[in-house]
Protein backbone atom coordinates (compact mmCIF):
# COMPACT_ATOMS: atom_id res chain seq x y z
CA UNK A 1 0.00 0.00 0.00
CA UNK A 2 2.83 2.21 0.33
CA UNK A 3 5.59 1.15 -2.01
CA UNK A 4 5.79 3.08 -5.05
CA UNK A 5 7.26 0.73 -7.22
CA UNK A 6 5.24 0.09 -10.74
CA UNK A 7 3.20 3.93 -10.17
CA UNK A 8 0.37 1.90 -8.33
CA UNK A 9 0.17 4.74 -5.88
CA UNK A 10 0.16 7.51 -7.96
CA UNK A 11 -2.39 6.27 -10.05
CA UNK A 12 -4.62 5.66 -6.48
CA UNK A 13 -3.91 9.60 -6.09
CA UNK A 14 -4.62 10.97 -9.32
CA UNK A 15 -8.15 9.05 -9.76
CA UNK A 16 -8.55 10.80 -6.52
CA UNK A 17 -7.76 13.89 -8.27
CA UNK A 18 -9.23 13.65 -11.47
CA UNK A 19 -12.46 12.67 -9.47
CA UNK A 20 -12.75 15.88 -7.32
CA UNK A 21 -11.65 18.26 -10.55
CA UNK A 22 -15.09 16.49 -12.15
CA UNK A 23 -16.94 17.61 -9.40
CA UNK A 24 -15.89 21.30 -9.59
CA UNK A 25 -16.56 21.45 -12.84
CA UNK A 26 -19.71 21.55 -12.39
CA UNK A 27 -19.69 24.36 -10.33
CA UNK A 28 -17.20 26.68 -10.48
CA UNK A 29 -14.76 28.10 -13.21
CA UNK A 30 -11.42 27.89 -14.37
CA UNK A 31 -10.88 24.46 -13.05
CA UNK A 32 -7.34 22.42 -13.87
CA UNK A 33 -5.54 19.65 -12.53
CA UNK A 34 -1.64 19.89 -11.63
CA UNK A 35 -1.73 24.04 -11.69
CA UNK A 36 1.92 25.34 -11.14
CA UNK A 37 2.21 28.60 -8.95
CA UNK A 38 3.44 31.15 -9.59
CA UNK A 39 7.20 31.70 -9.06
CA UNK A 40 9.11 33.20 -5.73
CA UNK A 41 10.68 36.69 -6.54
CA UNK A 42 12.68 37.02 -3.27
CA UNK A 43 9.76 36.17 -0.53
CA UNK A 44 10.86 34.34 2.31
CA UNK A 45 8.36 31.71 3.14
CA UNK A 46 7.41 31.21 6.79
CA UNK A 47 8.51 27.06 7.16
CA UNK A 48 11.87 25.59 6.30
CA UNK A 49 9.90 22.64 4.55
CA UNK A 50 8.00 25.35 2.24
CA UNK A 51 7.67 23.87 -1.54
CA UNK A 52 10.01 27.22 -2.95
CA UNK A 53 10.46 25.65 -6.59
CA UNK A 54 9.88 27.74 -9.55
CA UNK A 55 7.73 24.65 -10.74
CA UNK A 56 6.00 23.58 -8.06
CA UNK A 57 2.82 22.60 -8.37
CA UNK A 58 -0.34 21.69 -6.67
CA UNK A 59 -3.34 19.22 -7.72
CA UNK A 60 -6.23 21.14 -8.18
CA UNK A 61 -7.34 24.93 -8.34
CA UNK A 62 -10.72 26.61 -9.50
CA UNK A 63 -11.64 30.03 -9.18
CA UNK A 64 -14.89 31.09 -6.83
CA UNK A 65 -15.09 28.04 -4.44
CA UNK A 66 -14.75 29.58 -1.36
CA UNK A 67 -14.87 33.35 -1.92
CA UNK A 68 -16.18 34.80 -5.19
CA UNK A 69 -13.23 35.97 -7.92
CA UNK A 70 -10.90 34.00 -5.45
CA UNK A 71 -8.75 31.36 -6.51
CA UNK A 72 -8.65 27.79 -4.44
CA UNK A 73 -6.01 25.53 -4.28
CA UNK A 74 -6.56 21.97 -3.18
CA UNK A 75 -4.04 19.19 -2.89
CA UNK A 76 -4.20 15.70 -1.87
CA UNK A 77 -2.57 13.32 -0.22
CA UNK A 78 -3.46 9.25 0.40
CA UNK A 79 -1.72 7.57 3.27
CA UNK A 80 -2.05 4.30 4.61
CA UNK A 81 -2.63 4.07 8.18
CA UNK A 82 -1.44 0.70 9.23
CA UNK A 83 2.08 2.51 7.70
CA UNK A 84 4.96 1.67 10.50
CA UNK A 85 5.51 5.36 10.64
CA UNK A 86 1.58 5.55 11.77
CA UNK A 87 1.36 2.89 14.32
CA UNK A 88 2.09 4.97 17.73
CA UNK A 89 0.18 7.81 16.60
CA UNK A 90 -4.00 7.73 17.06
CA UNK A 91 -5.71 7.93 13.67
CA UNK A 92 -7.24 11.94 14.08
CA UNK A 93 -3.48 13.03 14.99
CA UNK A 94 -1.91 10.90 11.64
CA UNK A 95 -4.99 13.39 9.71
CA UNK A 96 -3.60 16.27 11.06
CA UNK A 97 0.01 15.74 10.95
CA UNK A 98 -0.37 15.15 7.45
CA UNK A 99 -2.66 18.13 6.45
CA UNK A 100 -0.26 20.21 8.74
CA UNK A 101 2.75 18.79 6.47
CA UNK A 102 0.69 20.17 2.85
CA UNK A 103 0.23 23.78 4.87
CA UNK A 104 3.39 24.20 5.50
CA UNK A 105 4.12 23.23 2.43
CA UNK A 106 2.22 25.44 0.21
CA UNK A 107 -0.30 27.13 2.67
CA UNK A 108 2.13 30.70 2.97
CA UNK A 109 3.19 29.98 -0.71
CA UNK A 110 -0.13 30.27 -2.14
CA UNK A 111 -1.83 32.64 0.43
CA UNK A 112 1.18 35.70 -0.31
CA UNK A 113 1.89 34.66 -3.71
CA UNK A 114 -0.74 33.38 -5.70
CA UNK A 115 -2.93 35.03 -3.50
CA UNK A 116 -5.27 32.42 -3.00
CA UNK A 117 -6.76 29.65 -0.96
CA UNK A 118 -5.39 26.43 -0.08
CA UNK A 119 -7.18 23.01 1.56
CA UNK A 120 -5.23 20.07 2.20
CA UNK A 121 -7.69 16.93 0.94
CA UNK A 122 -6.02 13.98 3.06
CA UNK A 123 -7.50 10.54 2.86
CA UNK A 124 -6.87 7.24 4.23
CA UNK A 125 -6.28 3.91 2.00
CA UNK A 126 -9.23 2.81 3.19
CA UNK A 127 -11.40 5.82 2.51
CA UNK A 128 -11.36 7.96 5.76
CA UNK A 129 -11.09 11.64 4.85
CA UNK A 130 -9.08 14.62 7.15
CA UNK A 131 -11.30 17.26 8.99
CA UNK A 132 -10.55 19.65 6.08
CA UNK A 133 -11.31 17.42 3.31
CA UNK A 134 -14.40 16.33 5.02
CA UNK A 135 -15.73 20.24 5.46
CA UNK A 136 -14.42 20.49 1.68
CA UNK A 137 -16.39 17.62 0.40
CA UNK A 138 -19.46 19.39 2.49
CA UNK A 139 -19.17 22.28 0.81
CA UNK A 140 -19.01 20.71 -2.45
CA UNK A 141 -21.93 18.64 -1.96
CA UNK A 142 -23.92 21.85 -1.13
CA UNK A 143 -23.63 23.61 -4.12
CA UNK A 144 -23.46 21.03 -6.59
CA UNK A 145 -27.28 20.31 -4.81
CA UNK A 146 -28.12 23.65 -5.34
CA UNK A 147 -27.07 24.08 -8.84
CA UNK A 148 -28.89 20.83 -9.68
CA UNK A 149 -31.75 21.01 -8.03
CA UNK A 150 -31.34 17.90 -6.86
CA UNK A 151 -31.47 16.78 -2.76
CA UNK A 152 -28.11 17.50 -0.50
CA UNK A 153 -28.73 13.99 1.32
CA UNK A 154 -28.65 11.99 -2.69
CA UNK A 155 -25.63 14.37 -3.50
CA UNK A 156 -23.48 13.32 -0.64
CA UNK A 157 -24.41 9.62 -0.42
CA UNK A 158 -23.00 9.44 -4.49
CA UNK A 159 -20.05 11.61 -3.64
CA UNK A 160 -19.10 9.66 -0.80
CA UNK A 161 -19.65 6.14 -2.78
CA UNK A 162 -17.71 7.51 -5.57
CA UNK A 163 -14.51 8.64 -3.70
CA UNK A 164 -14.51 5.16 -1.58
CA UNK A 165 -14.90 3.23 -5.08
CA UNK A 166 -11.91 5.33 -6.38
CA UNK A 167 -10.14 4.37 -3.41
CA UNK A 168 -11.39 0.85 -3.15
CA UNK A 169 -10.22 0.28 -6.76
CA UNK A 170 -6.77 1.98 -6.15
CA UNK A 171 -6.02 -0.22 -3.00
CA UNK A 172 -6.66 -3.26 -5.19
CA UNK A 173 -4.33 -2.33 -8.12
CA UNK A 174 -1.70 -1.44 -4.94
CA UNK A 175 -2.32 -5.22 -3.71
CA UNK A 176 -2.60 -7.09 -6.73
CA UNK A 177 -0.13 -5.02 -9.10
CA UNK A 178 -1.07 -4.03 -12.47
CA UNK A 179 -4.58 -5.07 -14.08
CA UNK A 180 -5.31 -3.29 -17.52
CA UNK A 181 -9.16 -2.14 -17.68
CA UNK A 182 -10.44 0.32 -20.04
CA UNK A 183 -10.66 3.91 -18.88
CA UNK A 184 -13.93 5.55 -17.77
CA UNK A 185 -15.50 9.31 -17.78
CA UNK A 186 -18.14 10.16 -16.08
CA UNK A 187 -21.00 12.72 -17.38
CA UNK A 188 -21.95 14.96 -14.76
CA UNK A 189 -23.93 17.24 -16.73
CA UNK A 190 -26.69 15.16 -16.51
CA UNK A 191 -26.31 13.05 -14.04
CA UNK A 192 -29.50 12.45 -11.72
CA UNK A 193 -27.87 12.08 -8.28
CA UNK A 194 -31.45 11.18 -6.93
CA UNK A 195 -32.08 8.69 -9.40
CA UNK A 196 -28.60 6.83 -9.33
CA UNK A 197 -28.89 7.25 -5.28
CA UNK A 198 -32.25 5.20 -5.62
CA UNK A 199 -31.57 2.92 -8.15
CA UNK A 200 -28.40 1.48 -6.63
CA UNK A 201 -29.41 1.31 -3.60
CA UNK A 202 -27.02 3.51 -2.20
CA UNK A 203 -27.47 4.33 2.13
CA UNK A 204 -28.56 8.26 2.51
Amino acid sequence: MTCKKGGFVCIRHDKVRDLTASMLREVCRDVSTAPTLLPLNGEHMQYMTANTANEARVDVSARGFWTRGQRAFMDIRIFDPMAACYQRIALEAAHEKNEQDKIRSYGDRIRNVDHGSFTPLVFTTSGGMGPKAKYFYSRLADVMAEKKHQPRSHVVAWMRCRLSFSLLRSALLCLRGTRYSAPTTIDLAGLNYQATVVENSILV
